[in-house]
């Protein structure tokens, strides 16, 4: 199968689960608004698999936050995490949890989060492969300015999507995208991944 039969694949697949949670979380962009004044006092978990861990995405998020102790986790498919973050979303404490994850663990999250009531305010799926990476973004109006960079400037620079990406999940409703750090020293992500932001 080629990359991009794949790519449309996945983003089809992606964009059934989130029509299906569409009605139960609320993806408006006036809640999102209001997320975004509450977001200096909401805790933060930051969930990051494979090669995300390694990339521009952590930095992204410690430049929009830099003196607040994020908790940054690493994501597998086993029951230790299962039943941490299951616990987690039903503890009844706000908390917003963002990430970059590779697709098995973002449908998971997705799952378990949509199971908890959750709302789920940003869903993101990326491809990077051949000097060329692919956006498809299932909430773009929430962040629009995001929304654009990624579609428009991805192409000419394959590692400060991801920190960009960082940034803006990190801090909603704002339009300081253009303050993400930048990230030569950094190898560029390869493979698909999903972003997401998703607040209790």
């Amino acid at each position: 199968m080629n990359v991009s039969r794949r790519f449309i694949l996945k983003g089809i697949a992606l964009s059934v689960l989130a029509g299906i949670t569409m009605g139960r979380w609320d993806l408006s962009p006036t809640n999102n608004a209001a997320s975004a004044q509450a977001q200096p006092t909401t805790p933060i978990l930051v969930l990051v698999s494979g090669e995300a861990e390694q990339s521009a995405f952590l930095r992204g998020i410690a430049a929009a936050l830099p003196d607040k102790h994020l908790r940054v986790q690493r994501t597998d498919l086993g029951m230790g995490f299962v039943q941490d973050f299951t616990q987690l979303l039903r503890a009844g404490q706000a908390i917003r949890i963002i990430g970059l994850v590779d697709d098995a663990s973002a449908a998971l999250i997705i799952e378990l989060a949509r199971a908890s009531d959750a709302r789920l305010q940003w869903l993101g799926y990326h491809s990077v492969s051949a000097g060329q990476s692919r956006h498809r973004l299932l909430n773009g109006k929430a962040s629009s300015g995001l929304a654009a960079r990624l579609r428009i400037g991805a192409a000419e620079d394959l590692q400060s999507w991801t920190a960009a990406l960082g940034f803006a999940l990190a801090s909603p409703g704002t339009a300081q995208t253009g303050m993400a750090p930048l990230a030569a020293d950094l190898s560029p992500l390869t493979g698909h991944f999903v972003s997401f932001a998703i607040e209790t």
